[in-house]
């Protein structure tokens, strides 16, 4: 990592000529956020010098939040931003600083938006799989243990992994967790391919300190595929949308607790099996092709399908 185009917490508390504890507020606030150092080069945290800069206008002359304080004040990713920008949901100007274009967002916009669009932003923010690393193929609280620990819980830290130890809730870093308590995956997690069926059944406010919370993630993680799961958690609760699934060896109890959570769709409760499933159904309508065209560029922006975007219209218009 080249150091020279970053700086430390201290020269980013001279520069803004405030203490290094309002530094870390604003670190926990989302309004400055550290750069990976994946290389552990530097001890202590580093932040890009141009986004410091950016933050240090924001504070001078109330510029705004830039695309990537706006992301962390939204709790989604800067290209959901720049969506929403592109489309024109939410107002914003652009200005030169060193010889190049920032854009910047005035927080009331921001408020208007979340105030009028939050459905759409639940919707996208689930849908960007923040909860799901790919690469590593681990899964917000996915089920890890070892010798020492009999449970712990992967869990997302705004950008980075971290462990919830049970039941102490102590929270350790992902590096402690892996290399000092050997903690490995009670189970491997199947991508598998996406389900054609239309809609989603929502499952709402799930407590996460609840254990049939836990069991249930730990179920559709072993018998669901994630291509056909979106997660979303906010503070101490989680909602999924998932596919039309089925699931085995379901307690009564996890049954009738899901039943009492199901906020969209409907399970069917047979012995000890379970079915969840969408209520949505597919509605052929015909629209000129003028209307078509704008469906599809829309579409084409967002990389959805066409279908995906009439199902928002009609949903924001009835809503």
């Amino acid at each position: 990592m080249d150091k020279t185009s970053f700086y430390t917490t201290q020269q980013v508390a001279e520069l803004l000529n405030k203490s290094v504890p309002t530094i870390y507020k604003y670190i926990q606030d989302g309004k400055l956020i550290p750069v990976e150092d994946f290389w552990r080069a530097h001890r202590g945290k580093l932040f890009d010098k141009d986004a410091v800069h950016a933050f240090k206008q924001t504070l001078e002359g109330n510029s705004g939040m830039t695309i990537s304080e706006a992301a962390g004040y939204l709790e989604t990713t800067r290209s959901a931003v720049q969506t929403y920008l592109d489309e024109g949901l939410i107002p914003f100007n652009k200005k030169e600083w060193r010889n190049k274009e920032v854009t910047f967002i005035q927080k009331m916009d921001l408020d208007t938006f979340k105030e009028t669009h939050q459905r759409r932003m639940q919707q996208d923010r689930i849908k960007q799989r923040i909860f799901y690393d790919r690469k590593n193929n681990y899964a917000s609280y996915q089920r890890f243990s070892s010798d020492q620990i009999r449970e712990a819980r992967l869990i997302r830290m705004k950008d980075k992994w971290a462990f919830l130890l049970l039941p102490s809730e102590e929270e350790v870093s992902f590096n402690e967790g892996i290399y000092k308590f050997e903690l490995t995956p009670d189970y491997p997690l199947t991508f598998g391919k996406r389900t054609g069926t239309p809609g989603y059944a929502k499952i709402s406010a799930l407590p996460l300190g609840y254990s049939l919370t836990r069991q249930f993630i730990d179920l559709l993680y072993q018998q669901g595929s994630i291509s056909n799961v979106y997660m979303d958690i906010q503070e101490s609760q989680m909602t999924i949308l998932l596919k039309d699934l089925s699931f085995h060896d379901v307690p009564a109890e996890m049954a009738h607790f899901l039943e009492s959570k199901l906020e969209e769709g409907k399970i069917t409760i047979h012995q000890n099996q379970i079915k969840i499933e969408s209520s949505e159904t597919i509605l052929s309508i015909a629209v000129s092709n003028k209307i078509k065209d704008k469906i599809k560029e829309m579409a084409d922006q967002q990389d959805t399908s066409m279908q995906e975007i009439a199902s928002r219209i009609i949903d924001e218009y009835f809503s």
